[in-house]
């Protein structure tokens, strides 16, 4: 399962907008970790001890617009990114403006009247954006405390003790803060309220999202021209020039207009990539979401605007470079560099997967973007788990002993032969999933099966969407399952439908109904699994790859990676995965049943085959009972006991006791019972057979 801990910051902790005022209660200097004497500095504080009381996070994805934009408590300066205060009724404030964490913090405190500075708080770690208020008991409490030097000292009750009368000085030996503390421009950083509606260039506010990507880009701009990185390369680059003329930019005049320019004033711009001038900054939302070397690494908008700040038109080579490489070249080459090498103080997109946030607007990419290049990172992997996907597997509804039955149309309230033509079966504990691809009769039918008795519960035929919008399968569906208290049904209209599974109300979909491979469309849809988070759904190219966990989210799910393309035709198509392994085995009508790798898959990178293994037949579906591999297909062996390595047919069980499958195409595994759906003209039937007949 993914960590979740400020899940990159994308689902950050949300506290209540009054959280800006003070503590409610006294505060003994007690914490829930029980280190703390009472009216003793300094304080200890760990991540368990951060509560609504004490702690709210700067734009989080519930913070409104309005709560940063020209907003006096909602700026910082880059060499200043920790702000402490002390306010009359001596609530101690901490704000870091900062979208890493910084681990082992101490303040420090220099009192008027006292020699030394005391030790006033020690932080197990300072989180991103984190504003932390902790009441201090000065104006009633004689306080102990320690010095610098070590010495024992008593902080004496004075209720007129105010902001002015103390100083802060943070202490930290963390290589980041290290970081942090190499950025010599002082720059102010703001958000701009430039949302104006009928002003196609800024139709859209700065979003929580954008202003968290826009700390990143501050630091990150103010770290690289603070480098002697950036110092040697623009001195070893080509020429600078100011307009057509090539007349030549002086190049120390230029990196110290770059340090020294006063402020940035960051909004969200559309129509445009950017505008720039002054001490106006703005970005389209994509510019802020690319500029990392494992994005897209695109970032000539920001080094173009920015020169437009530092007083530079469009002639020469400091914006459109018509002059030859210039100004946003070498920045753009620089940052990318110092972001590989990690020393960026933001050099991962995933230390904020913007991407992901539901403030976000969507560009036509979409939330996912293939890596330009690879981080690996242990601090990267605390926020997200890893670059390879871990999600929550769901391996239960196997209750219920073995059962027999044969069920047909006159299992369905009004259907005939001709109505109901099962397709697909998925089976959950006692609840029973066929999907039905009779012609204008597309359904998914759900049947009690409780001590073998059947009783037909429901039809899932058409529902609503969350804007009123009634909808039906728009083609025939040929595949289900039941995972995460979800029913997922493909059809061939190139969509999948999440639906709850106690209600049946539809939660979302993956497909916009045209087949496609845009972010957010598939060619057809034959058969789904959801395995470790991940919705697996085989089409009619390839592998689609998307997160699970989004359909709780949002109801346009989007591709999170696809495989290469596998050969584009029709058929029966069907999926498993081998559990031990991790290998996902998928059927393809070329005689042939691919394997995938699950570990393998990435965030928008193409997933390749770990290899295939020829089959005797053109196989239809597949799946595992225990290590055992069974595999229904055409020609004479209908279905057969493979072995999963070689794909050698080592028992053929076209004819099981009784039975004769005579058009076998697909079929699950579960409670010890094969269901498999045969697909006979003129009358289709359903197969519950113990898998006690097949040893």
């Amino acid at each position: 399962m993914r960590k979740t801990f400020l899940a990159g910051l994308y689902s950050l902790l949300v506290f209540s907008a009054l959280l800006l005022i003070g503590c409610k209660k006294e505060n003994k200097l007690l914490t829930d970790s029980g280190v703390n004497a009472p009216n003793q500095f300094p304080v200890y504080m760990t991540r368990s001890d951060y509560n609504a009381e004490n702690t709210y996070y700067m734009f989080n994805d519930d913070e409104p617009s309005e709560l940063f934009l020209d907003n006096p408590d909602r700026n910082f300066y880059t060499d200043q990114t920790i702000q402490m205060t002390l306010d009359d009724e001596h609530n101690f404030q901490l704000r870091f403006y900062s979208p890493r964490s910084l681990p082992n913090v101490t303040v420090w405190a220099k009192i008027d009247g006292y020699d030394e500075q005391i030790k006033l708080l020690v932080l197990e770690r300072l989180m991103p954006f984190q504003q932390l208020r902790v009441k201090l008991p000065f104006a009633t409490e004689n306080i102990t405390a320690y010095t610098r030097s070590g010495k024992k000292i008593q902080i004496m009750a004075n209720p007129h003790l105010a902001g002015s009368n103390l100083s802060f000085e943070v202490e930290c030996d963390a290589p980041y803060y290290k970081t942090l503390q190499a950025i010599k421009c002082h720059r102010y950083i703001g958000f701009g309220r430039y949302y104006q509606p009928n002003n196609s260039n800024w139709a859209y506010p700065l979003h929580a999202c954008h202003a968290r990507e826009a700390v990143a880009m501050a630091l990150n701009m103010a770290y690289m021209y603070s480098s002697p990185e950036f110092a040697s390369a623009l001195q070893n680059w080509g020429p600078l020039h100011s307009d057509n003329n090539k007349t030549v930019v002086d190049k120390d005049f230029v990196l110290k207009k770059a340090n020294e320019h006063r402020a940035l004033i960051f909004g969200h711009t559309t129509g445009v990539m950017g505008l720039g001038g002054g001490e106006t900054f703005g970005m389209h939302e994509s510019v802020y979401f690319e500029q990392y070397p494992d994005d897209a690494s695109i970032t000539e908008t920001i080094f173009h605007e920015y020169a437009h700040c530092l007083g530079y038109g469009h002639a020469g080579n400091m914006t459109y470079e018509q002059t030859g490489p210039g100004w946003t070249s070498l920045c753009g080459k620089v940052y990318e560099e110092l972001g590989i090498a990690k020393k960026l103080p933001v050099y991962s997109r995933r230390f904020l997967h913007s991407r992901r946030s539901k403030t976000a607007y969507l560009p036509g990419g979409g939330y996912y973007r293939s890596s330009k290049h690879i981080i690996e990172d242990p601090e990267l992997d605390e926020i997200d788990g890893g670059l390879i996907y871990k999600g929550e597997n769901d391996l239960k509804g196997e209750n219920g002993e073995a059962v027999s039955f044969t069920l047909d149309h006159t299992a369905v309230p009004g259907a005939t032969a001709a109505t109901f033509q099962p397709k697909d079966v998925y089976v959950y504990n006692d609840s029973l999933f066929i999907v039905n691809d009779a012609k204008d009769n597309y359904s998914v039918e759900i049947f009690d099966i409780k001590d073998g008795a059947i009783s037909h519960l429901k039809s899932i035929r058409e529902w609503t969407r969350g804007e009123g919008t009634t909808e039906r399968f728009l083609g025939e569906p040929n595949g289900v399952t039941r995972v995460n208290g979800k029913i997922y049904v493909t059809h061939t209209g190139s969509r999948t439908e999440v639906f709850d599974a106690e209600d049946q109300h539809f939660i979302a979909c993956l497909g916009n109904g045209k087949w496609g491979t845009g972010a957010g469309q598939t060619v057809h849809a034959f058969d789904i699994v959801v395995y470790n988070g991940l919705m697996l759904i085989h089409d009619k190219r390839c592998l689609v790859v998307a997160e699970e966990s989004l359909s709780d989210r949002q109801e346009q799910l989007l591709v999170y990676a696809r495989s290469e393309a596998l050969g584009e035709t029709n058929g029966t198509y069907g999926m498993a995965v081998d559990t031990t392994s991790g290998i996902l085995y998928a059927t393809h009508p070329a005689k042939r049943i691919d394997l995938f790798d699950l570990s393998q898959v990435r965030e928008y990178k193409e997933l390749k085959r770990s290899g295939n293994i020829a089959y005797k037949n053109s196989p239809y579906a597949l799946d595992f009972y225990g290590k055992q591999l069974f595999v229904s297909s055409n020609g004479d062996e209908k279905f057969c006991e493979v072995d999963p390595k070689t794909g050698t047919i080592l028992k053929n069980y076209t004819t099981i006791g009784g039975i004769t499958l005579q058009a076998p195409e697909k079929f699950c595994i579960r409670r010890k019972t094969l269901f498999i759906i045969d697909r006979i003209k003129g009358g289709m039937k359903l197969y519950a057979i113990p898998m006690s007949q097949l040893q």
